[in-house]
């Protein structure tokens, strides 16, 4: 009669988890492959299109959110109101009083005197700001409001830290193309207390396979969150492939929160990003697209 050994017992359950566990490996690392080999673009984003179903009464309400000239949608009450809705529904494209904010912070009341459709889906607006060199956002006018009362400062010198933190936010993603290439580093305020950095990423060229370009929140406790992430594996038909880029930050719908402005440039067409934190999670709310 064969004698009982808990200790055999053991070092068979170990074997088992560890073929298990081995398996289990080999089909994730397939699987990640044939997805690389399947798919030529991957992207990583979280949307919130909600802007787009408001009520007729809540679009018709609502007041206009321009970037540069550009309509990238509406407010009403906090809620955001998507550019088609508010073009089609919006009373508000006339004779609107705004704020204006650049870079350093308020520039000044200003009007809105028409809003337009221009070639394609683009809806542009017409406003007594004379400066066009100035880049700019503009909200509907309310004085007892800054919706930018701490500027983002973009930082000089890009640490190795940084640089970690970028690929700790990318998580499997760096299987794709393994290379870090950090290009801008902003200090910005998300709301009372919530200080953060962002930092803005692409792979270092020539290296590894295809190409990425990334955003990444990073809090005051250095805790990275992945907002954005858009990979192409062919580069050389890579047109619809964005690089992302830094704008504002400011408090577009004046609800104590700060939202991120960004710009996706791709090679035919520049895309606005509206990013919302909101429930401790990045969501893109509006966008636009100009071609």
């Amino acid at each position: 009669m064969k004698k009982y050994s808990k200790g055999n017992l053991k070092k068979k359950i170990f074997l088992k988890f560890l073929i298990i566990l081995v398996s289990l490996i080999v089909i994730a690392s397939v699987s990640l492959l044939v997805y690389i080999l399947v798919n030529k673009n991957i992207v990583y984003e979280k949307i919130n299109d909600e802007a787009k179903f408001v009520s007729d009464d809540e679009a018709t309400a609502s007041m206009p959110i321009v970037i540069d000239n550009v309509l990238v949608g509406g407010v009403y009450d906090k809620k955001w109101v998507s550019t088609e809705k508010f073009y089609l529904k919006s009373n508000n494209k006339s004779d609107v009083e705004i704020d204006i904010y650049n870079k350093s912070g308020k520039k000044g009341e200003f009007v809105i005197n028409s809003i337009s459709q221009g070639s394609g889906t683009t809806v542009y607006s017409a406003t007594t700001n004379s400066n066009f060199v100035d880049e700019y956002f503009a909200i509907p006018k309310n004085a007892n409001k800054n919706a930018m009362l701490i500027p983002a400062t973009q930082k000089k010198n890009v640490t190795e830290e940084e640089v970690d933190l970028v690929k700790k936010a990318l998580g499997i993603y760096r299987l794709f193309n393994t290379t870090v290439k950090v290009t801008e580093v902003y200090n910005v305020t998300l709301s009372q207390g919530n200080n953060g950095k962002l930092i803005f990423a692409t792979n270092q060229v020539g290296k590894s396979m295809g190409v990425y370009s990334c955003v990444v929140y990073v809090d005051s406790r250095n805790k990275p969150t992945l907002i954005k992430y858009n990979y192409a594996r062919d580069t050389e038909n890579a047109a619809d492939w964005p690089i992302y880029s830094f704008k504002f930050i400011g408090d577009l719908n004046l609800d104590g929160t700060s939202e991120i402005i960004m710009q996706e440039i791709k090679e035919f067409e520049v895309k606005y990003d509206i990013i919302e934190y909101k429930d401790n999670k990045f969501k893109e709310v509006l966008s636009t697209v100009i071609k």
